[in-house]
């Protein structure tokens, strides 16, 4: 999942998933062909100034792009579906300029 400034397409973020872990731990978990899962993604933190006006996109992708594809590829395949009950929750810090783009090992 790469989360990008939805106006000028800058990448700000990313995080992978991987569904056989859509259960948390480090033991993979089967997934039935059909069967809906929750899955929850964290992603790096990072500081970004988002202008005013400016949205955030996020791209999922199977592709494996910057990491390895999966093993079964296209057989695998992954639907979202999206509902009028479906949430995202993004924190939102407000710092004043003396202390934006300062990583908290500078604090």
């Amino acid at each position: 999942m790469e989360m990008q400034d939805s106006s000028t397409g800058i990448r700000i973020g990313h995080a992978t998933m991987d569904i056989r872990y859509h259960e948390g731990g480090n033991e993979p978990t089967g997934v039935i062909p059909g069967e809906t899962v929750t899955m929850m993604m964290e992603f790096q933190g990072l500081d970004h100034l988002l202008p005013s006006g400016h949205g955030i996109k996020l791209v999922m992708t199977t592709s494996g792009k910057d990491y390895l594809a999966p093993a079964c590829g296209a057989a695998c395949p992954v639907h979202v579906h999206i509902t009028d009950d479906s949430t995202i929750s993004i924190p939102f810090i407000e710092r004043d300029n003396n202390r934006v783009l300062i990583t908290p090992q500078r604090e």
